[in-house]
């Protein structure tokens, strides 16, 4: 088993830039990808091609890719994404309790 500093260089060095590439065909596509890569618990690199108008899926698994697994900081960025709640009922409750 590759150590983590041979993970992260494998990821720096090989899958960053394929991945970025992908991310870029995407893009020209109209298509949206959000991918997260972890070499050791915590530790990972992102890459991210929304198109316009995407889903709010889409930004959701974009979010929680930023957030690094911290629901604080996912309700957090949930909360300034969408200040009134939208559809979601626990959004409005937090929201109206501020």
């Amino acid at each position: 088993m590759p150590t983590t500093e041979e993970r992260e260089a494998l990821y720096d060095a090989e899958i960053a830039p394929a991945l970025l590439a992908i991310s870029k065909r995407c893009q020209e596509a109209g298509m949206s990808m959000v991918a997260q890569v972890e070499w050791a618990p915590t530790e990972g690199g992102s890459t991210f091609a929304l198109a316009e108008g995407s889903s709010f899926a889409i930004r959701l698994v974009k979010l929680a890719a930023e957030v690094r697994g911290n629901v604080d900081s996912l309700i957090v960025a949930l909360r300034k994404h969408d200040p009134i709640g939208g559809g979601s009922v626990f959004l409005r409750v937090l929201n109206q309790r501020t």
